[in-house]
């Protein structure tokens, strides 16, 4: 049938440069800080100073509505309690104690948004509390931290991601912090808190520090060197994530007991031997993951928990293999004594080359055990193992039903054993294998990123009588085909996703970047994350109208996107990462009439600045095929069966909006401001009326 198009554009011919201005509001009565300030100002006032007294409401507007917002001096303010769901916890109803920075006060954690703008802030002289994640990426707060003497408590990660701030400053009467060279402390300064991530260069630990607090140096870009004294006995959790700029080897002071979970990961500049001391007799999981230019660790042999031999991390009696370093080469030799082989062990060891040999004495293998070992083509397993095997090559359990892990290197066609029941997490990630892969009927469960990357493969085809999976064209289903799990990477050209399919699944289409075209269907309400993340090749796609969930990174680098059109009239909640990388200069977004008002006032949404209007549907049938009935008295229209609580939408044949609500009742009654044609567009039915 013909399709009708209404299309409305907006064009920006250039940047329109908006004063910013100063201003100075007395709020007298806590929560009316948004009947204080203008709809012009909201968008114009860059620095403001507050009197009198706020709540968490007002917080909320300052973090919401006052789009450009840098400078915030609430010296002169005080902060009131407040109970209610209309605070920074969005939507929840939350109790909000008086003289704390309440949790979420510049991060909205319902839209992931973040205080970009904020530059300085000033707190009231009795502020007693930073709410957690208050500050959460505000990653421009560059001014000096002012820590009140009344501030006896900082939530969890309320500094996290202010990757601009470069000093703390404590006010010396405070009971509970202190501060030495920008660095934050407790009172005593045997813990260190928070290092400012925009601090640079080498530092040194005092002598009087004994914790090291979690995420402490997370993500400090700009520090070179950290000497750690003999006084600190632990580090905690994610301590030194991310501090890439930290080269060299790593030895850990002698006096270090306990290691909390993550505490280098991320640290790609450690290179060389890791030393651990005789007393560090726990560490958390993932302390050195992501870690990967380690080459070598070396226990103290005194050290009751801990081992080493040939540069690899075991348990005291050697029963248990912790980590095999990153950077290690050559073949490797699991011992005979080694029960258990960790989850992440040979985790990116990517220049171990030839044959893994399993010994007859591992019991036990976790999961991503070999990720990432890309210069491996053989799994053996001696034939004494009770609870192993290995089959041209691949790594399973003893009786063959659960494929563990097959070897990068290996390449050509695999035909998976029928016996064959579960494949674990990564189990084919990076390899060479090509063609069509078939799962047997046996297969009942797919780990996490089972196929990521594995680039050769064409299609992933399904035993007819799986009772779990199915496939369409070489996609990965589930049974009913209600959930598309994955595509291979080496789909080309155009692909329809069936009818039925209601979920993307997360990184679906992760990588599928010889994909032209996806057409979605209507059936469609949830993207995944990161579902369609590199898909270079697609330059438009359409999301249809019941797609509500779009998850964060679904549409992340899809950099040849010129067109995104979605038929839904309400913007379906996106994160910072949905659209990143995708020139939202250059890509149309195309919105259903009537909707371009609310797309450009939503976070993430409105960063597109070419937008225009139309009607989705090409199916509009007269009245007599329509579930809907409808009856004129004068130019009163009266629908039965619109369906309550539904999107029902009327618009004039020229395009212009007459109605958009979602009735309570199945029986409305609506005025038409004049004689002519209307189209009737509901959840379900788009018909043509006309008096």
């Amino acid at each position: 049938m013909q399709k009708i198009t209404f299309i409305i554009l907006f064009f920006f011919s250039g940047i329109s440069l908006i004063a910013q201005t100063t201003k100075v509001v007395n709020v007298s009565s806590q929560g009316n800080l948004k009947n204080l300030i203008t709809t012009s100002e909201q968008t114009t006032v860059s620095t403001l100073t507050l009197t009198g007294s706020i709540d968490a409401r007002d917080f909320a507007f300052m973090r919401d509505k006052l789009s450009v917002l840098a400078v915030l001096d609430l010296s002169m303010v005080s902060i009131k309690a407040y109970t209610g769901a209309d605070g920074t916890n969005t939507g929840v109803y939350t109790a909000y104690i008086a003289n704390e920075i309440p949790v979420y006060a510049f991060y909205d954690p319902l839209l992931f948004t973040y205080k970009a703008t904020l530059t300085t802030i000033k707190f009231p002289s009795t502020t007693s509390k930073i709410g957690e994640k208050a500050f959460y990426y505000c990653y421009n707060l560059s001014s000096t931290i002012i820590i009140p003497a009344s501030l006896t408590k900082i939530g969890d990660a309320a500094f996290y991601g202010c990757s601009s701030i470069s000093t703390f400053s404590v006010v010396p009467s405070n009971p509970r912090y202190s501060s030495s060279s920008g660095v934050l402390f407790n009172k005593s300064q045997d813990s260190l808190f928070i290092f400012p991530p925009a601090k640079g260069s080498s530092y040194t630990i005092p002598s009087t520090v004994k914790h090291v607090g979690s995420s402490a140096f997370d993500n400090c870009l700009k520090v070179s060197l950290v000497t750690i004294p003999t006084s600190v006995t632990s580090i905690g959790s994610y301590a030194f994530s991310g501090c890439s700029g930290v080269v060299g080897s790593l030895t850990l002071p002698t006096s270090l007991k306990t290691m909390g979970d993550g505490a280098f990961y991320g640290c790609s500049g450690l290179s060389g031997t890791v030393t651990i001391p005789a007393s560090l007799t726990d560490f958390g999981n993932y302390c050195f993951l992501e870690s990967n230019n380690i080459s070598s660790f070396v226990v103290n042999t005194s050290n009751p928990n801990y081992s080493s031999e040939n540069g690899i991390l075991y348990s005291k009696n050697k029963d248990t293999l912790f980590i095999c370093p990153p950077a290690k080469q050559g073949a490797v030799s699991i011992p005979s004594t080694v029960k258990l082989l960790g989850s992440y062990a040979f985790y990116n060891c990517s220049k171990l080359t030839g044959t893994v040999n399993i010994p007859a004495s591992v019991d036990y293998i976790g999961y991503y055990a070999f990720y990432g070992c890309s210069s491996l083509n053989v799994f053996e397993v001696n034939p004494q193992n009770n609870y192993f095997s290995a089959e041209n090559g691949v790594l399973f359990s003893k009786n063959k039903d659960r494929l563990i892990a097959y070897p990068i290197l290996k390449n050509g066609t695999y035909s998976m054993p029928t016996t064959v029941m579960q494949i674990d997490p990564a189990a084919f990630a990076f390899s060479q294998l090509s063609g069509a892969l078939v799962l047997p009927a046996s297969v009942n469960a797919i780990g996490d990123y089972a196929f990521y990357n594995a680039k050769q493969i064409s299609a992933i085809n399904v035993d007819g009588a799986n009772q779990r999976y199915s496939s369409d064209n070489g996609v990965l289903l589930n049974r009913t085909q209600d959930t598309l799990f994955m595509c291979p990477f080496a789909k080309t050209g155009s692909f329809v996703v069936p009818a039925t399919v209601k979920h993307i699944n997360y990184s679906a289409f992760d990588g599928c970047a010889a994909i032209s075209a996806i057409t979605l269907p209507n059936s469609l309400i949830s993207i995944g994350g990161y579902a369609f993340e590199y898909c270079t090749g697609l330059t438009k796609i359409l999301l249809p109208l019941h797609t509500t969930n779009i998850s964060d990174g679904a549409f992340y680098s899809c950099s040849s996107l010129t067109e995104l059109s979605i038929a839904n009239p309400n913007p379906p909640i996106v994160d910072y990462y949905t659209f990143d990388q995708i020139n939202k200069s250059l890509c149309k977004l195309i919105v259903p009439v009537g909707s371009s008002t609310i797309y450009s006032a939503t976070n993430y949404w409105k960063d597109f600045t070419m937008l225009s209007e139309q009607l989705f549907y090409s199916a509009i049938s007269e009245n007599s095929e329509s579930k809907i009935s409808y009856s004129l008295n004068g130019n009163v229209l009266t629908l039965k069966n619109a369906g309550a609580n539904q999107n029902l939408m009327i618009y004039s044949i020229a395009g212009v909006l007459v109605y958009n609500a979602k009735p309570e009742s199945s029986i409305i009654q609506i005025s038409l401001p004049a004689k002519g044609f209307y189209i009737v567009w509901s959840e379900n039915n788009v018909f043509k009326i006309s008096f």
